[in-house]
């Protein structure tokens, strides 16, 4: 009875199939987690694509109201008064029919003391939460107009994506005779 025991501890048949099945196992996992990993890197790759290309769009919409002031900036805008004039849009800067993103402008202003900015009800949170301080100042120090003869008026553009999900705001002055 001892060598039949002793026989069938050292009896080898049969182990390389249990290592292949083994190692085949393990290659099977082990292919499993690249594909479920290049897939979850493939989703996050095509997130961040789409999240610069909206980030680019809010960055255009803004460079295009600030580039074509004759948009927003009608005598209708100007005579309207800091506390109520507002302009918002659409844009569609690459002219493919589809608005690329949403703008709105309206002034920077200061009303009554302590300066607290006034909602306009037709503007977004975003475009209405500005940091108040005078609309009308003279005109910044190096920029060429004389405090004597020119008014800096400032505004504010804020531009939303499509989605929403991103927002960019920019302040923006401008140079006016004195009347």
């Amino acid at each position: 009875m001892l060598t039949k025991l002793k026989d069938t501890i050292h009896n080898e048949k049969g182990f390389v199939l249990v290592v292949a099945v083994l190692m085949l196992a393990v290659l099977t996992v082990i292919g499993i987690a690249a594909t479920t990993t290049s897939d979850i890197e493939l989703q996050i790759a095509g997130n961040e694509k789409q999240l610069v290309n909206d980030f680019y769009n809010v960055e255009g919409g803004l460079i295009y109201v600030l580039e074509d002031v004759s948009t927003w900036m009608t005598d209708d805008f100007l005579t309207a008064g800091e506390t109520v004039a507002s302009y918002w849009s659409d844009a569609d800067f690459d002219s493919d029919g589809a608005a690329d993103a949403m703008v709105e402008v309206r002034c920077i202003e200061c009303s009554g003391a302590p300066c607290t900015g006034t909602t306009i009800d037709e503007l977004s949170d975003v475009a209405n939460d500005l940091p108040a301080m005078p609309h009308v100042a003279p005109p910044p120090i190096g920029s060429g107009y004389g405090m004597k003869y020119f008014e800096a008026r400032r505004y504010g553009a804020t531009s939303t994506s499509k989605r929403g999900n991103i927002q960019v705001q920019v302040g923006t002055w401008r140079a006016f005779n004195k009347f």
